[in-house]
């Protein structure tokens, strides 16, 4: 996979034509499920559960990069990913919790938040896009049921 074109990524950095901006708000895109609305972000689950439990904690407003945050906003949203990644734990029992934050993609501020297990080899990097592990509508729900509870108690 490369890069996009200078023009196309230029665009997506201003804000324009930036596919998150577009659907993160959204009960269900082409690739995620929303979980719960927060201050400054939208929790979502990825259709591809490739990682069990696997989180995405995206801002909501378009931002590149952390350093473009307020200080007040930078510090509620990374306060939003531990949240989240404390109902990630409730709900999964992960024996650790990655997070990534790219934007290789698409340059809008977002938090992969992926739990490990035992069986995971802690000596190779996650490949997002290596595996693709789709559910039925009823796990998805189970899920979301499960993490939206979790959020609800932690708050």
């Amino acid at each position: 996979m490369t890069w996009k074109n200078t023009q196309e990524w230029q665009q997506m950095l201003q804000g324009k034509n930036c596919p998150i901006c577009e659907d993160i708000h959204l009960k269900e895109n082409k690739h995620s499920f929303l979980i719960k609305e927060l201050d400054q972000s939208y929790v979502r689950l990825p259709k591809n559960q490739s990682c069990n439990g696997w989180v995405i904690v995206f801002l909501k407003r378009h931002a590149n990069e952390l350093f473009e945050l307020e200080d007040q906003q930078q510090s509620t949203f990374i306060k939003e990913i531990a949240h989240v990644a404390k109902a990630v734990k409730k709900v999964f029992a992960p024996i650790k919790i990655n997070y990534a934050i790219y934007g290789n993609l698409c340059p809008h501020v977002h938090c992969h938040i992926l739990p490990r297990q035992f069986d995971d080899d802690p000596h190779t990097p996650i490949k997002m896009d290596e595996t693709e592990r789709f559910l039925s509508d009823d796990e998805y729900q189970k899920m979301i049921t499960q993490l939206r509870k979790a959020l609800a108690q932690s708050s």
